[in-house]
Protein backbone atom coordinates (compact mmCIF):
# COMPACT_ATOMS: atom_id res chain seq x y z
CA UNK A 1 0.00 0.00 0.00
CA UNK A 2 1.55 3.58 -1.00
CA UNK A 3 1.98 6.30 1.79
CA UNK A 4 -0.62 8.12 0.53
CA UNK A 5 -3.18 5.30 0.86
CA UNK A 6 -2.04 4.38 4.12
CA UNK A 7 -1.98 7.44 5.95
CA UNK A 8 -6.08 7.92 5.84
CA UNK A 9 -5.98 4.04 6.49
CA UNK A 10 -3.92 4.21 9.54
CA UNK A 11 -5.47 7.82 10.52
CA UNK A 12 -8.94 6.07 10.39
CA UNK A 13 -8.06 2.64 12.82
CA UNK A 14 -5.98 4.97 15.47
CA UNK A 15 -9.14 7.18 15.66
CA UNK A 16 -11.34 4.46 16.06
CA UNK A 17 -8.81 2.74 18.92
CA UNK A 18 -8.58 6.59 20.80
CA UNK A 19 -12.59 6.64 20.35
CA UNK A 20 -12.79 3.09 21.31
CA UNK A 21 -10.32 2.74 23.98
CA UNK A 22 -11.71 6.07 25.31
CA UNK A 23 -14.96 4.87 25.69
CA UNK A 24 -14.16 1.68 27.11
CA UNK A 25 -11.59 3.19 29.70
CA UNK A 26 -14.53 6.38 30.87
CA UNK A 27 -17.18 3.60 31.00
CA UNK A 28 -14.53 1.75 33.30
CA UNK A 29 -13.95 5.02 35.17
CA UNK A 30 -17.55 6.01 35.46
CA UNK A 31 -18.78 2.61 37.01
CA UNK A 32 -15.17 2.72 39.63
CA UNK A 33 -13.74 -0.07 38.12
CA UNK A 34 -9.73 -0.57 37.56
CA UNK A 35 -8.67 -0.30 34.13
CA UNK A 36 -8.21 -4.14 32.59
CA UNK A 37 -5.41 -5.40 30.54
CA UNK A 38 -7.07 -5.26 27.57
CA UNK A 39 -7.60 -1.56 28.26
CA UNK A 40 -4.21 -0.94 28.82
CA UNK A 41 -3.11 -3.02 25.13
CA UNK A 42 -5.58 -1.01 23.72
CA UNK A 43 -3.86 2.30 24.79
CA UNK A 44 -1.05 0.97 23.48
CA UNK A 45 -2.29 -0.13 20.41
CA UNK A 46 -3.30 3.66 19.67
CA UNK A 47 -0.21 4.71 20.61
CA UNK A 48 1.43 2.25 18.68
CA UNK A 49 -0.68 3.86 15.48
CA UNK A 50 -0.23 7.28 16.36
CA UNK A 51 3.36 6.78 16.26
CA UNK A 52 3.23 5.14 13.19
CA UNK A 53 0.78 7.72 11.49
CA UNK A 54 3.58 10.19 12.29
CA UNK A 55 6.33 7.89 11.19
CA UNK A 56 4.41 8.40 8.03
CA UNK A 57 4.02 11.71 7.43
CA UNK A 58 7.12 12.27 8.26
CA UNK A 59 8.26 10.43 5.49
CA UNK A 60 5.67 11.61 3.02
CA UNK A 61 7.20 15.09 3.86
CA UNK A 62 10.70 14.07 2.98
CA UNK A 63 9.61 12.01 -0.33
CA UNK A 64 7.57 15.07 -1.01
CA UNK A 65 10.35 17.54 -0.66
CA UNK A 66 13.30 15.24 -2.40
CA UNK A 67 10.86 15.41 -5.21
CA UNK A 68 10.68 18.65 -5.04
CA UNK A 69 14.30 19.12 -5.07
CA UNK A 70 15.21 16.50 -7.57
CA UNK A 71 12.42 18.62 -10.29
CA UNK A 72 14.13 21.91 -9.19
CA UNK A 73 17.63 20.59 -9.77
CA UNK A 74 16.27 19.03 -12.62
CA UNK A 75 15.16 22.17 -13.88
CA UNK A 76 18.62 23.24 -13.27
CA UNK A 77 20.62 20.96 -15.13
CA UNK A 78 17.84 21.56 -17.89
CA UNK A 79 18.64 25.37 -17.96
CA UNK A 80 22.30 25.14 -17.51
CA UNK A 81 22.55 22.83 -20.35
CA UNK A 82 20.18 25.01 -22.82
CA UNK A 83 22.28 28.05 -21.43
CA UNK A 84 25.61 25.97 -22.37
CA UNK A 85 23.86 25.00 -26.22
CA UNK A 86 23.47 28.72 -26.48
CA UNK A 87 26.93 29.93 -25.48
CA UNK A 88 28.50 26.96 -28.29
CA UNK A 89 26.53 28.55 -30.72
CA UNK A 90 27.01 31.76 -29.97
CA UNK A 91 31.18 30.75 -30.09
CA UNK A 92 30.38 29.10 -33.39
CA UNK A 93 28.85 31.73 -34.76
CA UNK A 94 31.25 34.57 -33.71
CA UNK A 95 34.20 32.09 -34.77
CA UNK A 96 32.30 31.97 -38.29
CA UNK A 97 32.20 35.67 -38.24
CA UNK A 98 35.81 36.11 -37.67
CA UNK A 99 36.98 33.29 -39.88
CA UNK A 100 34.55 35.27 -42.90
CA UNK A 101 36.26 38.57 -41.89
CA UNK A 102 39.50 37.66 -42.31
CA UNK A 103 38.95 35.70 -45.25
CA UNK A 104 37.56 39.04 -46.48
CA UNK A 105 40.45 40.72 -45.10
CA UNK A 106 42.96 39.09 -46.56
CA UNK A 107 41.35 38.41 -50.19
CA UNK A 108 41.42 42.29 -49.93
CA UNK A 109 44.45 42.61 -49.15
CA UNK A 110 45.81 40.20 -51.65
CA UNK A 111 44.41 42.23 -54.31
CA UNK A 112 45.85 45.26 -53.11
CA UNK A 113 49.02 43.62 -53.33
CA UNK A 114 48.57 42.38 -56.69
CA UNK A 115 47.56 46.05 -57.47
CA UNK A 116 50.09 47.73 -56.13
CA UNK A 117 52.37 44.99 -57.88
CA UNK A 118 50.83 45.78 -61.04
CA UNK A 119 50.85 49.44 -60.73
CA UNK A 120 54.55 49.17 -59.82
CA UNK A 121 55.49 46.91 -62.83
CA UNK A 122 53.37 49.19 -65.40
CA UNK A 123 55.77 52.17 -63.27
CA UNK A 124 58.82 50.41 -63.86
CA UNK A 125 57.93 49.73 -67.54
CA UNK A 126 57.08 52.99 -68.36
CA UNK A 127 60.29 54.27 -66.52
CA UNK A 128 62.02 52.31 -69.02
CA UNK A 129 60.24 53.05 -71.92
CA UNK A 130 61.35 56.85 -71.30
CA UNK A 131 64.82 58.00 -71.58
CA UNK A 132 67.24 58.05 -68.42
CA UNK A 133 68.96 61.09 -69.64
CA UNK A 134 67.05 64.59 -69.77
CA UNK A 135 66.96 65.89 -73.09
CA UNK A 136 67.75 70.04 -72.90
CA UNK A 137 66.56 70.53 -76.31
CA UNK A 138 63.54 69.59 -78.79
CA UNK A 139 64.22 66.86 -81.42
CA UNK A 140 62.95 69.50 -84.42
CA UNK A 141 64.71 70.95 -86.79
CA UNK A 142 66.05 69.64 -90.59
CA UNK A 143 69.78 69.40 -89.12
CA UNK A 144 68.09 67.41 -86.06
CA UNK A 145 66.14 65.15 -87.94
CA UNK A 146 69.09 64.94 -90.21
CA UNK A 147 71.60 64.01 -86.94
CA UNK A 148 68.61 61.73 -85.89
CA UNK A 149 68.81 59.14 -88.72
CA UNK A 150 72.51 59.52 -89.30
CA UNK A 151 72.88 58.43 -85.58
CA UNK A 152 70.10 55.63 -85.90
CA UNK A 153 72.24 54.25 -88.90
CA UNK A 154 75.24 53.71 -85.93
CA UNK A 155 72.39 52.07 -83.64
CA UNK A 156 72.86 55.04 -81.56
CA UNK A 157 68.97 55.51 -80.68
CA UNK A 158 67.45 56.31 -77.14
CA UNK A 159 69.10 57.41 -74.45
CA UNK A 160 72.57 58.10 -76.92
CA UNK A 161 70.43 60.13 -79.38
CA UNK A 162 69.69 62.52 -76.56
CA UNK A 163 72.95 62.80 -75.12
CA UNK A 164 73.94 63.68 -78.75
CA UNK A 165 71.00 66.01 -78.93
CA UNK A 166 72.05 67.61 -75.84
CA UNK A 167 75.64 67.66 -76.69
CA UNK A 168 75.26 69.56 -80.34
CA UNK A 169 72.25 71.71 -78.75
CA UNK A 170 75.14 72.60 -76.24
CA UNK A 171 78.20 73.45 -78.59
CA UNK A 172 75.89 75.31 -81.83
CA UNK A 173 72.76 74.36 -81.27
CA UNK A 174 72.54 72.57 -84.59
CA UNK A 175 73.67 75.53 -86.77
CA UNK A 176 75.76 74.44 -89.40
CA UNK A 177 77.19 77.76 -90.32
CA UNK A 178 77.97 78.24 -86.20
CA UNK A 179 81.04 80.01 -85.55
CA UNK A 180 83.06 80.75 -82.33
CA UNK A 181 86.09 82.97 -82.29
CA UNK A 182 88.26 80.27 -80.72
CA UNK A 183 87.83 79.19 -84.43
CA UNK A 184 85.58 76.22 -83.88
CA UNK A 185 82.88 75.73 -86.82
CA UNK A 186 79.98 73.83 -87.80
CA UNK A 187 77.19 71.20 -85.89
CA UNK A 188 80.10 69.85 -83.98
CA UNK A 189 82.26 72.59 -83.10
CA UNK A 190 85.43 71.32 -85.06
CA UNK A 191 88.35 73.18 -84.01
CA UNK A 192 89.48 74.11 -86.06
CA UNK A 193 86.88 73.65 -88.77
CA UNK A 194 88.74 72.82 -91.74
CA UNK A 195 89.68 69.13 -89.81
CA UNK A 196 85.72 68.61 -91.46
CA UNK A 197 87.59 68.33 -94.82
CA UNK A 198 88.24 64.70 -93.94
CA UNK A 199 84.61 64.08 -94.41
CA UNK A 200 84.27 65.86 -97.38
CA UNK A 201 84.73 69.25 -99.26
CA UNK A 202 81.09 70.99 -98.59
CA UNK A 203 82.22 71.05 -94.87
CA UNK A 204 81.43 74.70 -94.60
CA UNK A 205 77.95 74.15 -95.96
CA UNK A 206 76.51 70.53 -96.23
CA UNK A 207 75.12 69.84 -92.41
CA UNK A 208 75.70 65.87 -93.47
CA UNK A 209 78.95 66.63 -94.03
CA UNK A 210 79.98 68.13 -90.60
CA UNK A 211 77.50 65.56 -88.83
CA UNK A 212 79.54 62.53 -90.46
CA UNK A 213 82.18 63.74 -89.13
CA UNK A 214 81.12 64.75 -85.98
CA UNK A 215 79.67 61.35 -85.43
CA UNK A 216 83.31 59.65 -86.27
CA UNK A 217 84.86 61.88 -83.92
CA UNK A 218 82.85 60.65 -81.18
CA UNK A 219 83.16 57.16 -81.69
CA UNK A 220 86.73 57.50 -82.29
CA UNK A 221 87.35 59.55 -79.32
CA UNK A 222 84.64 58.74 -76.84
CA UNK A 223 83.31 55.48 -77.96
CA UNK A 224 79.23 56.76 -77.30
CA UNK A 225 77.69 60.37 -77.53
CA UNK A 226 76.74 59.89 -74.11
CA UNK A 227 79.98 59.60 -72.63
CA UNK A 228 81.32 62.61 -74.85
CA UNK A 229 78.16 63.92 -72.77
CA UNK A 230 79.09 63.44 -69.40
CA UNK A 231 82.42 64.57 -70.75
CA UNK A 232 81.55 67.81 -71.77
CA UNK A 233 79.51 68.24 -68.50
CA UNK A 234 82.28 67.57 -66.67
CA UNK A 235 84.40 69.97 -68.96
CA UNK A 236 82.25 71.77 -71.07
CA UNK A 237 84.55 71.08 -73.75
CA UNK A 238 84.66 67.30 -75.84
Amino acid sequence: MSNARRAPALFGVSALLVLGGTTVMAGTLEQGQPVSVASESSVATVARAAAILQADRALSDRLARAALAQQVADQRRAAASKAHKAHLVAVANANARKAAATKKAAAVAAQRKATAAAAARKAAAARSARSSVRSIAPFTGSNRTLGRQMAAARGWTGDQWVCLNNLWTKESGWRHKAASTSGAYGIPQALPGSKMASAGSDWKTNPATQIEWGLNYIDNRYGTPCSAWRHFQAKRWY
